[in-house]
């Protein structure tokens, strides 16, 4: 006579077994944040977008009326470059999660500000599924001039112009232009552009340019 009991532990211990890598993770996440995002056209799910001119980059990026960042950390991934990852993201995010294997909690909950939001990675019957350890909300030091390396020259020059502030900045460096736009514009003007721009040139079929 089959022993069902002890079938359904097994199948149960190897569920809690299973160590979810990056693509597995990445894949459940970006099912759930379409899910959540799929009925609003204003919302935009963009993958590895790089910051600080691509010194580093976002796995997953909702850009909407705020600019959302996810990092994925699985139980496979090594913690070495998120305190450098953390430094830059609370520079230009309006909102940050981390996604966190089992195995990373407890290190990352001492890592990471207080108003990012932590997920953990836990397994479901058909793959990864995500818990909330810690809530998140908005991130109250921006610093603006990071924040506008995100918009294109190009577009930096144009957003001058409709200020009439493009003078003696039109064939100079990039970093003259973005000092210009910081000096012509609040945070909030900056970080709405920078969501319109992104959103604009938005590229589904690939990851997102460096600047």
């Amino acid at each position: 006579m089959k022993n069902h009991g002890l079938g359904k532990e097994a199948a149960r211990m190897n569920r809690m077994e299973v160590v979810f890598g990056d693509a597995e993770i990445r894949s459940a996440l970006r099912s759930r944040l379409h899910i959540e995002h799929g009925g609003d056209a204003d919302t935009v799910i963009m993958e590895e977008l790089g910051f600080c001119r691509g010194q580093v980059r976002i796995d997953l990026a909702v850009v909407n009326g705020f600019l959302h960042g996810y990092e994925i950390k699985s139980d496979r991934d090594s913690l070495r470059r998120l305190g450098v990852q953390i430094d830059y993201f609370s520079k230009v995010l309006d909102r940050a999660t981390l996604v966190a294997g089992e195995r990373h909690i407890e290190k990352t909950i001492d890592m990471v500000p207080g108003w990012w939001e932590i997920l953990r990675v836990e397994t479901g019957l058909v793959g990864p599924q995500f818990r909330i350890v810690q809530q998140g909300s908005g991130n109250p030091n921006r610093d603006p001039r990071l924040l506008v390396e995100l918009i294109w020259l190009d577009d930096a020059v144009e957003l001058l112009e409709q200020r009439g502030a493009a003078r003696g900045v039109r064939g100079k460096p990039r970093r003259v232009v973005w000092d210009r736009v910081c000096e012509c514009f609040e945070l909030e003007e900056i970080a709405k552009t920078v969501r319109d721009h992104l959103k604009a040139r938005s590229a589904p079929q690939g990851p997102a340019p460096l600047l």
